[in-house]
């Protein structure tokens, strides 16, 4: 049997895609996420009550994880769509399963950092496989609000590593807020467009949509109608457009997670996402160093962490002087040992590792003389 090989100028048929939204309480997330086409709502936050009238979906309440990974094919014969609502509740729910073997949990209960990789994993895998059958995923979140100096930050309600895994998975992404129209009219709108203060990701080209009345039976597929528009977009790129767009996402998006980090361990969850094989690994890393250099943390090469900056007492300027010509000798410049060291000055050098400094210059030299 011969395979079907589709070169780079044919576009690859797209049949399913992952949406993801979130919101502030009010918003009618749950609402939403019934207009899209034939959906099963898996309800681990136990809201879709609050729906009322509105409900027009079946609803699998989910008590545990079982609830959710024991659904078969069979029972999403009838559906195009699966809602997860919302998305922390299902990861919590996983954990909370994972917690119930020992191995998994610390002295404290809480689980071990392996095993929260662990549960991303059990989640894409799951999700993958609705994928796989043709049918639509959306994702819901709750919102967050972070302040970052005189900005405020929207994000979806999730921890670091599980915030950048859904965001990887997901094909278009949007913030469901109120805003003023021209008429200054206010109305819900689904915000896809790249812009500074909340987290989006914008495949299908959708931009800002407005959201109707989903009470009005004449919007009671709105949400299907918008998925459709992202795979129809997506169809008509080619499998080039579709990577180059993917990665122009991707750069967008990490530039953001950058500038609203403020602790190392933001930048470190953000480090376990980093590929050294992404075509834009060093503006990536440049990127990161960047802010990380902003909030004065400092960069370990060999524990591959970034952490506050200890110091006790500065090299003095003369220090300073002869260790510019420790480093000229050496055939380097000051700027790569300042950069290999995570500081912006030789002056932020504790003078008590002084002379560790010097065996880790002497290295340093070594490698880039060898290369």
């Amino acid at each position: 049997m011969s395979i079907n090989i589709i070169p780079p100028t044919q576009p690859i048929t797209v049949n399913a895609i992952k949406v993801y939204f979130y919101g502030d309480p009010g918003m009618y997330k749950t609402t939403l996420g019934m207009t899209a086409n034939k959906a099963l709502i898996i309800d681990a936050d136990k809201g879709a009550y609050r729906t009322g009238v509105n409900r027009r979906a079946d609803v699998v309440v989910a008590e545990c994880w079982n609830d959710i990974v024991n659904i078969s094919p069979d029972d999403l014969e009838p559906y195009q769509t699966v809602v997860f609502d919302t998305i922390g509740r299902v990861l919590d729910l996983i954990k909370s399963h994972l917690a119930n073997d020992s191995k998994n949990t610390k002295g404290d209960g809480t689980l071990k950092l392996n095993v929260q990789g662990v549960a991303n994993n059990m989640f894409s895998t799951f999700v993958n496989r609705i994928i796989s059958t043709g049918r639509d995923v959306v994702f819901i979140a709750h919102a967050t609000e972070d302040k970052n100096d005189n900005l405020t930050l929207i994000r979806p309600d999730l921890g670091g590593k599980n915030r950048q895994e859904i965001y990887r998975l997901c094909d278009a992404m949007a913030y469901l807020c109120l805003e003023t129209n021209k008429k200054g009219v206010q109305e819900r709108v689904l915000k896809f467009q790249s812009q500074e203060g909340y987290h989006s990701k914008d495949a299908g080209g959708l931009g800002n949509v407005p959201v109707p009345d989903l009470r009005e039976s004449q919007h009671s597929n709105f949400l299907g109608g918008l998925i459709e528009s992202v795979k129809t977009t997506l169809n008509t790129m080619t499998p080039e457009q579709q990577e180059a767009q993917k990665l122009k996402l991707e750069w967008e998006q990490w530039n953001k997670s950058c500038s609203e980090a403020k602790f190392p361990s933001d930048f470190n969850t953000l480090m376990s996402e980093l590929n050294q094989e992404h075509p834009y690994f060093k503006s990536m890393w440049d990127c990161m160093k960047h802010y990380a250099y902003q909030l004065n943390l400092t960069y370990n090469k060999q524990k591959s962490k970034w952490f506050e900056m200890e110091v006790v007492s500065n090299i003095t300027d003369q220090q300073r002087d002869e260790l510019q010509t420790f480093i000229s000798e050496r055939g380097l410049d000051v700027k790569t040992v300042c950069e290999h060291f995570g500081i912006d000055a030789l002056t932020q050098i504790d003078a008590s590792k002084l002379d560790a400094v010097k065996q880790d210059i002497e290295v340093l030299a070594k490698e880039v003389n060898a290369a």
